[in-house]
């Protein structure tokens, strides 16, 4: 279901007689002929991308990649020098450590993104539910 702050795109008009929708292009209303607008509706494109949904993609992609680099680095540990290999193994699960405090961290700000837009979206009900009251 969409909400309908997330269908418009652009800076658009609302006739005050007919209640048509249009483009700022116009000078008056196509439908009606009108002068009469109530107001502009502006939304940004961009807030219509699911950023907590790229967050959390990102997360995955990052704590998968720690492993496969830990993984890597724990397959090359096959010399003879030691200290080689600890320098490998350390490698190894510090990026492992690097990577999942990583995608703990998108986790969170995806989170807190949802949070964050939910919150919004109840102020703006509540907002909106007040001015139809006329309060």
């Amino acid at each position: 279901m969409k909400d309908r702050n997330d269908v418009i795109v652009k800076k658009m008009q609302h006739c005050g007689k007919c209640g048509e929708v249009f483009s700022d292009n116009f000078e008056r209303c196509p439908k009606c002929g009108s002068h009469d607008f109530v107001g502009y509706t502006v939304t940004n494109p961009v807030a219509r991308l699911p950023m907590e949904a790229i967050l959390r993609v990102m997360a995955h992609l990052m704590w998968i990649l720690g492993t496969a680099i830990c993984v890597a680095f724990l397959w090359s540990t096959d010399s003879e020098d030691a200290d080689h290999n600890m320098l490998l193994m350390y490698m190894g699960f510090t990026a492992l450590c690097v990577s999942i405090f990583i995608s703990v961290t998108l986790f969170a700000l995806g989170e807190m993104l949802k949070r964050i837009i939910r919150i919004q979206r109840r102020l703006r009900a509540m907002f909106d539910d007040q001015q139809g009251h006329g309060g």
